[in-house]
Order: structure tokens, then C-alpha cells, then sequence
């Protein structure tokens, strides 16, 4: 029994789903404190979750995804190349992060600004490393990266919340250790030679590989921008409260659907199918979707507005989130068989379906069940886009050996083991 218990215990460590869950219960803490003792800076703390976005999604396109594709250079150090890349849109992610904090709190002093951006911009070489080490040294190593920093982002904002300091740093203290270690422990490797022969690419360099699929990146941050807003200007604040209500709701379904997503990037072209974190996706979809639709209660625990909405737009935003995971799925899929341009035009042509769903509410829409219907309908077509490129889109022939395709040590990173490993078809 305690030999089964340390064998599910390591899967779970080795899982993506660890690794989301994790992350997304240090925001849901940090928030909750704030909102209960905090209330003076808790539109700051909710718009940091926002602004944490940034860095998860700009790494993973700009180090993850080509690395996944077998698109990086096979002489590159992995973690010199990371955290380079990391260092070059620091500065970018400042300004946006502070102009962005600016625009939406203009109440706000400097100081508080860059409070909430100082997190953020720490999350950069984190999530370069847990990349690099993704493909140097195994996935249980690189999971250590974000769950020790969620468990430090725990810690520090129950001592916050103790002594009466600001939240908007929690996360500082944590990120500051775990990026210590993760650099120590990579130098160390180096230098014991493990790492041999590898070339450091240039600043500029080290942007190619993943450059198409950083500019595919900020239009789907274009979108989830704008949803917010869009939703205001159709139906009132309440809309966006309603729409921050179900997000909530729905945020086990969305750790599954993050792990699937990471544990197909870091495998590359050797992901499976069929595994026990997409059976756990749809299970978790199908339950809070169930749980919502069948009590009122639970509604009106989320939020008064969200009760008094009606059971319409629940459904509604059910079927929006079940198209999601459907073109989030092919999306991955697709981009890790097509080349860069290839994919770049696919997200394009996405996110001008899910735009133009946008736009159609703006001029047609004055209710938040109209709006939810109408982002269904726009998810479906971008699942039925993806799934025709998809099927249009044969793998890359291999090439020279100036490129290699990544698959890290460790056999599986979910809870269920396949009778037999099988190649993505």
C-alpha cells in the first residue's frame, strides 16, 4: 500500500496536472486573502492574475512550443537560450504590464504599479527554466520549478495576511529562492560536464525559433483581453461578473485542460491521444457543468448576478467551454506537426472566427446569454478550422541533424499508463 501510495505520488509530481493545480491554488489563495483582509488593493491583486497570463504564454510559445515542434537548433545550451530569451522581453512585459495597470486602475500610484509588476516579471526566467529543464533533465526536475513556487507563494501570503503586508508580492519571496536553486543547480551541471559541446545563441538568435509562434500568442492575448470588455459594452458590469463567476466555476476544468496542453508540448510529437488527463478534462466538464445547471444554490455562491441570470446562459457558456477544449486539443496537435508559418496562418484564421463572433454581439447582442451563445457557435468553427488544417497538414519531413526533436526522460506524466506507447497519429 505505501508502495502503491509513492508511485501515484511521483506521477502525480511528474503530471502537468500537478503542476497547474498547484499553480492555479496559489492565485485562488492570494486572492481570497486579499479580498477578505485587503479589500483597499484587491482590484490589484486580480488584475496581477490577469497580467500572470502574460509570462506563462509568451515562454511557452517563445521556448516551449518550438522546442516541441523540433525546431531548436540540437548545439544550443537549452537553459543559456531560455533564459536569454527570458531577459529580452523583459523589459517589453514591463511597459505593457505597467501601461496596462495604468489604463485599467488609473487611481493607482507608482508604486503600487509596479508592485503588481514585479511578480510577473519574475514568472520570465522561471518559466524558461522549467522549459530548459523540461528537455535537459526530465520532467520531475523542471515540475519542481512552479510547484515549489506555488507552495512558496502559499506560504508567504498566509504570513502576509498575518502581519498585514501587501499581497501583491507574495509571490516574490518564492521566486526569488526557486530561481536561485534552478540556476545553481544548472551551473552545477555544466560544469560537471553533463552538457557538453553546447553553443550559447545570441539574443537576437535565440528569438527566431519561436517568433511565429510569439506573434500567434498575442493574438489569442488580444482575444482574451477584449472578451472582458466587450462583454461590458453588451450587457453591463454585471456581464463581467458573470463571466469572472463561471470562470471561477469552471477552474478544475481549466487546470485539466492547461495539463493537457503542457504534458503535448513537452512530448512533442510523441503525445498521446488517449491519456488519463484528457478523460479527466471531460469528466470535470461534464461535473461542473452538471453542478451548475442542477443547483441555484451554487450560483448564487458564485455570484448574486450569476443566479438571477438564468439557466440559459449556463448551458451556453458549458457548450462554449466544451468547444474550447475541443480546438484547444487540435490547436496543439496541428501546431506541433505543422511548421511555423503553417501555424501561424491557422491561429490567425482562428482568432478572426473568434473576432468576428465579437463583433457580431457588439452589434447584434444585449445579453449575457446572446453573448455566450454566440462565443459557442465562434469556439465550434474554430474547432472545425483546426480540425481541417489539421487534416491538411502532414509532419515535417526530418531534416538535418542541425535539429532534433526533444522528448524528455520520463515515460508518461499522467495518472493512467497506455498498455503500450504509441506515436501521434
Amino acid at each position: 500500500m505505501i508502495r502503491r501510495g509513492t508511485v501515484l505520488v511521483g506521477r502525480l509530481q511528474r503530471s502537468q496536472l500537478s503542476v497547474q493545480a498547484s499553480t492555479r491554488s496559489a492565485s485562488i489563495a492570494v486572492f481570497l486573502l486579499a479580498s477578505w483582509a485587503d479589500h483597499g488593493h484587491v482590484a490589484l491583486v486580480a488584475f496581477q492574475g490577469a497580467l500572470l497570463a502574460v509570462p506563462y504564454t509568451l515562454i511557452e510559445a517563445l521556448v516551449g512550443r518550438p522546442q516541441s515542434a523540433g525546431v531548436v537548433p540540437a548545439g544550443w545550451d537549452r537553459q543559456a537560450w531560455a533564459t536569454r530569451v527570458a531577459a529580452v522581453v523583459t523589459l517589453p512585459v514591463a511597459v505593457v504590464g505597467v501601461a496596462a495597470v495604468s489604463v485599467a486602475l488609473p487611481q493607482t500610484s507608482v508604486a503600487d504599479r509596479l508592485l503588481v509588476v514585479a511578480p510577473v516579471l519574475l514568472q520570465l526566467p522561471l518559466e524558461a527554466l522549467f522549459w530548459s529543464m523540461a528537455a535537459d533533465r526530465g520532467r520531475r526536475r523542471a515540475n519542481l520549478v512552479p510547484q515549489l513556487v506555488a507552495a512558496g507563494t502559499i506560504g508567504t501570503a498566509v504570513l502576509f495576511f498575518v502581519v498585514g503586508a501587501r499581497l501583491e508580492i507574495a509571490a516574490v519571496p518564492g521566486q526569488l529562492a526557486v530561481l536561485a536553486w534552478a540556476l545553481g543547480t544548472g551551473r552545477r551541471t555544466r560544469t560537471r560536464g553533463r552538457v557538453p559541446g553546447r553553443t550559447r545563441p545570441g539574443l537576437l538568435a535565440g528569438l527566431r525559433p519561436g517568433l511565429t509562434y510569439c506573434l500567434a500568442a498575442a493574438v489569442d492575448l488580444g482575444y482574451v483581453v477584449a472578451l472582458p470588455a466587450v462583454a461590458a459594452v453588451v450587457a453591463g458590469p454585471a456581464a463581467i461578473v458573470v463571466l469572472r463567476a463561471m470562470d471561477l466555476a469552471f477552474g478544475p476544468f481549466h487546470v485539466a485542460l492547461a495539463a493537457t496542453t503542457r504534458e503535448d508540448l513537452v512530448a512533442g510529437r510523441a503525445a498521446r491521444l488517449r491519456t488519463g488527463t484528457r478523460l479527466l478534462t471531460v469528466v470535470l466538464l461534464v461535473g461542473v457543468s452538471g453542478l451548475l445547471l442542477a443547483s441555484a444554490g451554487v450560483r448564487g455562491l458564485l455570484a448574486a448576478e450569476l443566479a438571477t441570470a438564468g439557466l440559459v446562459p449556463v448551458a451556453l457558456y458549458a457548450a462554449y467551454k466544451a468547444a474550447v477544449m475541443v480546438s484547444t486539443w487540435l490547436s496543439v496537435r496541428h501546431m506541433v506537426r505543422a511548421a511555423p508559418r503553417t501555424f501561424l496562418v491557422s491561429a490567425v484564421g482562428s482568432r478572426t472566427i473568434a473576432v468576428v463572433g465579437l463583433v457580431a454581439a457588439l452589434l447584434w447582442v444585449d445579453a449575457v446569454g446572446g453573448l455566450f451563445g454566440l462565443l459557442a457557435v465562434g469556439e465550434t468553427l474554430v474547432a472545425l478550422w483546426y480540425a481541417a488544417r489539421l487534416a491538411a497538414t502532414s509532419a515535417p519531413p526530418p531534416t538535418a541533424p542541425a535539429v532534433e526533436i526533444v522528448r524528455p526522460r520520463d515515460p508518461s506524466t499522467t495518472l493512467v499508463t497506455s498498455r503500450q506507447p504509441q506515436e501521434k497519429s
